[in-house]
């Protein structure tokens, strides 16, 4: 997604926001890795990188995404696509990684790139938020460590369920996975089953042929060079290596994939390894600019001051029931802090009106008792004096 025209002056340096390094990679994201590489390769030392953790912050509400001047340009294609059109000025100093590609190699590179990034992207989803082990063990910790207090407690969670509804259409979302309870603070209660170990043993036959079937045609579109379309990265090399990369790397407590990799197609490991290798040997290398420093009003939800968007840019479901869901809550939190201050000043105001008639009525008895006190001293005194006069009658 543009946000605004592409027409921006090309001495402006570009910003790319991806999700934070781990495990000697660029990013913990797929698409965050190809953005860096591309970036790398197109336009060295012409950017900088700025890590980010809340991707509220992009047009798209995904990351990555990439700013330049008024520019902002939001999910992988649309910033290969902004690139490329910096290639046409020539004192942006831009390279095509794609020149050397006929018409139909192009197609064919368009084409492979959705493949990866959906077939091979489920794979790497699969391993990160599928599985129990590497989600409560790898992933919610690396997670719940880059995050601030307390999106960490429910950011792992909401991201996990995020990518739920499409492991499932691909059958990749492990019935464990789906039957796992949890309490309040993400923990979970182990329910242990001996039908878990027979239905876990029949999911990783399944995700293992899923898999190599994946692999196997990459492997044979590789067919031993060093890179798809001859000796030097294009495209679809970027976005193989990112998600391959994320697969060998990572210390997941369940390594299937990279046992896959490493055992049956060592062709695509060193394939990774070798894009990783072009990038880190370029000598112009990135810069890193200060992250944005989080508040307490980045927990308060941003009102839609983002241009229109477009069907591409449009949010899915999860996202508009989650922002829905968060509005609810501040709305709830208000209302009820609002109602327990109403009901202290109701009550406070209570006791204060009750106090006063007290306060009144204890004034009047008071006054009352003195009163009452001096008519009987006075009633006793004369009394007495009645008493002495008859005495003295008597006498006389």
């Amino acid at each position: 997604m543009v946000s605004t025209a592409a027409t921006q002056p090309t001495s402006v340096i570009c910003t790319l926001h991806i999700w934070p390094s781990r495990w000697n990679l660029p990013s913990i994201d797929p698409t965050c890795i190809a953005a860096i590489f591309y970036l790398q390769l197109t336009i060295p030392g012409k950017f900088e990188v700025v890590e980010c953790t809340n991707p509220d912050v992009s047009p798209s509400g995904k990351l990555p995404f990439l700013t330049h001047g008024h520019a902002t340009v939001s999910s992988v294609p649309a910033i290969i696509s902004f690139v490329s059109s910096l290639v046409k000025s020539t004192s942006s100093g831009a390279r095509d990684l794609d020149a050397s590609l006929s018409a139909i190699q192009r197609a064919k590179r368009t084409a492979w790139c959705s493949h990866v990034e959906a077939n091979i992207g489920d794979l790497v989803a699969y391993s990160f938020y599928s599985v129990d082990d590497n989600f409560w063990k790898l992933t919610n910790p690396i997670m719940a460590s880059m995050l601030p207090i307390p999106q960490r407690y429910y950011v792992p969670g909401r991201i996990r369920e995020m990518h739920r509804p499409r492991l499932e259409a691909a059958g990749l979302w492990t019935q464990t996975a789906s039957e796992s309870e949890k309490d309040s603070f993400g923990k979970r209660q182990k329910k242990e089953d001996p039908k878990d170990n027979y239905a876990r043993a029949f999911e990783r036959d399944k995700v293992s042929a899923l898999a190599k079937a994946s692999f196997a045609l990459y492997a044979k579109l590789l067919n031993g060079q060093k890179f798809f379309f001859g000796q030097r990265p294009t495209t679809l090399d970027v976005y193989l290596a990112s998600h391959i990369l994320l697969l060998l790397d990572p210390p997941f407590p369940d390594h299937l994939m990279r046992c896959i990799l490493e055992d049956s197609y060592p062709t695509l490991a060193e394939h990774a390894r070798n894009v990783q290798t072009e990038v880190s040997q370029i000598p112009q290398q990135y810069l890193f600019a200060p992250a944005q420093k989080q508040s307490l009003l980045s927990l308060i939800p941003r009102p839609l001051t983002n241009p229109p968007k477009t069907k591409e840019s449009r949010m899915d479901e999860a996202d508009l029931r989650f922002r829905r869901m968060r509005w609810m809550w501040f709305a709830l939190a208000f209302g009820g802090v609002a109602c327990y201050v109403a009901q202290l000043w109701i009550k406070v105001t209570v006791v204060e009106a009750n106090r006063r008639p007290r306060r009144v009525q204890r004034h009047e008895a008071d006054q009352f008792t003195e009163h009452e006190a001096k008519v009987m001293d006075e009633e006793e005194g004369k009394e007495d004096e009645d008493e002495d006069a008859s005495v003295q009658d008597g006498d006389e």
